[in-house]
């Protein structure tokens, strides 16, 4: 299993002058650094040939639904990443006069289509794309489009149960079929929860109960559908084993849990042929520079524009209790925050006017950790416990555990859900839009030599990037007998307001200097 350690420096981006002085080797680092802020706590016969394989290589989901048995609380968990091309994403609070719901969906589409979701009995619903069934219909009552949005959009709004939302699928194949090929996981509050894989005119159940260990996983092909033997790469086969894999060792170590989903499933980087892997990634993957990992094919991707993991009730709760745990953005950079349908709205953080501002401050993280499809894991964490992520997951714990609170207290009323969500999704904006990186590559100092001392020259930081204009306060210099990559933070020996530095304790053998920048 992926281990998320404490902090070092960002080794892949690090540059090194060597320079020899007599008998000295003097090796000059420099890095900007800032301070963080936070506020609170192969594709088979019967594919359509206008499904293109650079739509696949994007419309790319994994997902996976867990029975009560499967848990170790008995409640019943669906999870879905939905990697697209539309990077902007919303959670809708919808009441059309029929049974209300919260879905996921486009930010900048204004139409009835949600591609996740929950309603106000507890029934719940996801999909992915899926490419080894069977020949779909042109066009039905929806048109000729891709018709799942539609399909979970009615499904919301008018089912109770597992079986009703099977009974739907029987209506459409008795009219004028499905235009797009699906996995769709269900559950219910009743103790329901299945699979359906979905072709145009013919559908396929699997139970949850049923699985061997009680639960399901999918990424872009059907256990029903052809060509088993030969997994495409654009059906998604390392994410749907990296994935298995996951839930697999949780149910058998009784740790299957919302959180284990939403920390160590839907962010996990296991890139192909790679037998797990520990963060920072400290070697080099293929042609790929030191720490850097390629997200086209990993469960956390690149174009994962957005995750829902909903918790279902045991069979006798009262189905108000049914809570998404929505993450509306890219997951490298997007905190979870609750939300119940019982509530009546979505918090603004969720639901803009064009994209969602949970959305965008992610869509900022991500283009700061992500560079031409791959990652940079020690942006992410690294020894001096300064990446994005070290900070992140404990946050993301500290809402787990304020959020069990809030559910547990003597004087929880559900008259008290809209108020909690709400103030939860701010200070979680406010505090991803308030992050700044703890360092980040500038320049090579130019070092100037006199009697066996050092002067180091460096240009002055000016923005920091994610869309803020930062001026430092100072500069911290720190030297070190070791390379910083070795995990040391070394010695802070001076703060300057300016851009140069003197050292005047005399060298020898071999020193390293990192300035850090303060703002």
């Amino acid at each position: 299993m992926s281990k998320i350690p404490t902090l070092g420096l960002n080794q892949a981006s690090k540059r090194t002058t060597n320079i020899t002085i007599i008998f000295c080797i003097l090796i000059i680092v420099l890095t900007l650094s800032f301070s963080i802020k936070v506020n609170a706590p192969g594709i088979p016969g019967g594919i359509d040939v206008f499904e293109q394989d650079y739509f696949r290589e994007i419309s790319e989901c994994t997902t996976a639904l867990a029975s009560g048995y499967a848990t170790p609380d008995g409640r019943p968990l669906l999870w879905k990443n939905r990697d697209v091309g539309n990077s902007n994403q919303e959670y809708h609070y919808v009441d059309d006069g029929r049974i209300p719901f919260i879905g996921l969906t486009y930010g900048n589409i204004r139409s009835f289509e949600y591609y996740a979701g929950v309603n106000a009995v507890g029934f719940a619903i996801e999909n992915s794309n899926s490419y080894n069934l069977g020949q779909r219909a042109r066009r039905n009552g929806w048109g000729g489009g891709a018709d799942d949005g539609e399909i979970q959009a009615l499904a919301l709004a008018t089912c109770r149960t597992v079986d009703d939302f099977q009974i739907l699928l029987d209506s459409l194949d008795n009219a004028e079929g499905r235009t797009r090929n699906s996995n769709y996981g269900t559950f219910d509050a009743f103790g329901g929860a299945a699979m359906f894989e979905t072709g145009g005119f013919q559908y396929f159940r699997h139970d949850a109960v049923d699985a061997p260990d009680g639960f399901l996983v999918r990424s872009n092909y059907s256990y029903s559908g052809n060509g088993l033997e030969n997994r495409g790469n654009s059906w998604g086969p390392n994410r749907h084993d990296r994935a298995f894999k996951l839930f697999s060792d949780a149910v058998n170590g009784n740790f299957l849990t919302y959180e284990f989903i939403i920390q160590w499933v839907i962010r996990n980087l296991n890139a192909v042929d790679m037998d797990g892997y520990e963060l920072p990634f400290r070697n080099y993957y293929e042609n790929q520079p030191f720490g850097w990992i390629p997200n086209g094919r990993t469960v956390c991707r690149g174009t994962t524009a957005s995750v829902f993991v909903a918790q279902g009730v045991r069979e006798g709760e009262t189905p108000d209790k049914t809570i998404i745990w929505a993450l509306t953005g890219n997951p490298y950079g997007v905190i979870t925050t609750p939300l119940w349908v019982r509530a009546g709205s979505v918090p603004l953080e969720h639901n803009g006017q064009v994209s969602s501002r949970l959305c965008n401050a992610a869509r900022d993280v991500k283009s700061w950790v992500t560079i031409g499809g791959c990652a940079n894991t020690f942006r992410l964490c690294n020894d001096s416990n300064t990446g994005y992520w070290d900070w992140m997951f404990p946050y993301e714990r500290s809402i787990f555990r304020r959020v069990e609170a809030f559910r547990n207290s003597p004087g929880f009323s559900n008259d008290r859900l809209e108020a909690f969500q709400n103030l939860v999704a701010r200070q979680v904006a406010d505090s991803i839009e308030n992050w700044r990186p703890a360092f980040r590559t500038h320049e090579i100092a130019e070092p100037i030599f006199w009697d066996n001392r050092v002067s180091l020259f460096w240009e002055p930081a000016e923005n920091v990037g994610f869309g803020r204009d930062c001026s430092p306060r100072g500069y911290n210099v720190y030297r070190n007998s070791n390379p910083f990559r070795d995990g040391d933070s070394g010695e802070c020996i001076a703060y300057v307001e300016g851009t140069q530095f003197t050292d005047d304790k005399q060298l020898s053998g071999r020193a390293y200097y990192r300035v850090e920048v303060v703002y």
